[in-house]
């Protein structure tokens, strides 16, 4: 992600933000995994559309986004031990095995490191599969394997100060602040 210039200038510029843009949308495109090839969530518009104001998000600095690759040497991005005192909480019925499964590790790892975990939190549109919180910390809200690219964008379009993660697979994180 290379820089650009201030945001002041960027309508000089119109060709680079272009430019930016695009290349958002590829990264996105190929990092997140969605339900179907049609947004058939959203009231009105396309995938190709809400691509691109997710990537605007990006571009203008209103978001910041990053992919989280695991490093060979690391087992997991979770830490798998069980904290003396955490209840087992009830079981997950919905999604894949692994979606429970990754679900169930995540909401372990936080839980050890003393935050609380809320199963599918309402956000602004829909719900997240887990929110992660701790007092004098940003939330942390977490859609483990698919999701879409309408929740996305209005989601981030619409929340603050918060962490928006995405867990594709076992070996990559999405993740993106809302400042």
């Amino acid at each position: 992600m290379s820089s650009l210039p201030k945001p002041k200038t960027l309508w000089r510029h119109w060709d680079i933000v272009e430019k930016k843009i695009k290349e958002e949308m590829i990264w996105l495109n190929g990092a997140i995994d969605t339900f179907l090839q049609e947004e058939k969530s959203a009231p009105v518009g396309c995938r190709e559309c809400f691509l691109r104001r997710v990537a605007i998000l990006i571009v203008s600095g209103r978001v910041k986004a990053s992919q989280i690759i695991k490093a060979p040497s690391l087992k997991s991005f979770w830490i798998n031990k069980e904290k003396n005192g955490n209840k087992k909480e009830k079981k997950i019925y919905h999604g894949s095995d692994w979606h429970r499964e990754t679900m169930e590790r995540i909401e372990n790892h936080f839980l050890c490191l003393g935050y609380e975990v809320l199963r599918e939190p309402d956000l602004n549109h829909g719900r997240a599969d887990l929110g992660v919180y701790k007092k004098g910390e940003q939330d942390l809200l977490i859609e483990v394997g698919t999701t879409s690219f309408f929740k996305l964008w209005r989601n981030l379009e619409t929340m603050r100060h918060c962490i928006y993660l995405i867990v594709p697979n076992d070996d990559k994180l999405i993740e993106f602040t809302c400042s």
